[in-house]
């Protein structure tokens, strides 16, 4: 009878004892893993503008005083204390733009430096030798899963790399599967799904994979995190098996 309770408690022990293979937690470790659907990923990135997204527009003229009512609209600082829907404009569900003085611009489907070009010819037919600067201020991707700090991360320049997202949210924890990193995207109305092999070195090379407005990072858990969520539960039931098996054993000599 006591063997079999010594039994049961080394049973208990190996497995509290497993931990996180050393193999899951090494980045960049080989180049033969990434799916044969994610070969567009490595193609340069071109940060495009779509509907609901906003879009911040800085007009500069020769003669500002010519342009007073749209000055106050349109010079806005990216520091103020607006939300971002207050500091731009919306690209509507027709792919248009509405901006002062010259109206509405369709901009769906074209890049930053695009919709600026098409922008500023529409400003020369009113002011003289005008600038534009363009930004996009919706963009915005979410990490989540096993990494460190989960949820929305807003990108201040035009783009950002499948890496540099899983820094900002604190880096992945020992608990990750960095052999399936998925990407789940919309574009055009079209759901697309990547998944991704984190150990692999064809992520950098020859092209950092970059995100899109939107995009969700999701970092799935290895299969002993369920293990490791019940850890306490076990600690406790070993401990007691400890006891009754060290009870039992004195219980048993003193009998003999």
């Amino acid at each position: 009878m006591l063997k079999k309770y010594l039994l049961i408690l080394l049973v208990f022990a190996g497995i509290l004892s497993s931990c996180t293979p050393q193999k899951k937690l090494i980045y960049f470790q080989h180049g033969e893993a990434i799916q044969q659907d994610s070969a567009s990923l490595f193609q340069p990135f071109e940060l495009k503008i779509y509907p609901n997204d906003i879009l911040q527009v800085q007009l500069y003229t020769i003669n500002p005083d010519a342009l007073p009512s749209i000055s106050s609209t349109m010079d806005r600082s990216m520091n103020d204390n607006r939300s971002v829907y207050e500091k731009g404009f919306m690209v509507d569900n027709r792919g248009y733009v509405t901006i002062p003085l010259i109206g509405e611009v369709y901009v769906a489907g074209l890049t930053l430096d695009e919709a600026k070009l098409k922008i500023l010819n529409e400003y020369k037919r009113f002011i003289e030798s005008p600038t534009l600067v363009l930004r996009k201020l919706s963009f915005r991707i979410s990490v989540l899963g096993e990494v460190n700090n989960p949820g929305l991360i807003y990108v201040p320049g035009e783009k950002i790399t499948l890496i540099e997202a899983i820094a900002m949210a604190g880096d992945l924890t020992n608990f990750a599967d960095r052999t399936e990193i998925k990407i789940l995207r919309t574009i055009e109305g079209q759901n697309q799904e990547i998944v991704l092999d984190l150990t692999s070195k064809e992520l950098l090379f020859p092209n950092p994979i970059y995100l899109y407005p939107d995009d969700i990072v999701y970092i799935k858990p290895v299969k002993r995190k369920a293990l490791a969520n019940v850890s306490p539960g076990l600690t406790v039931i070993t401990s007691i098996i400890t006891t009754a098996v060290v009870t039992l054993s004195l219980i048993l000599r003193e009998t003999n």
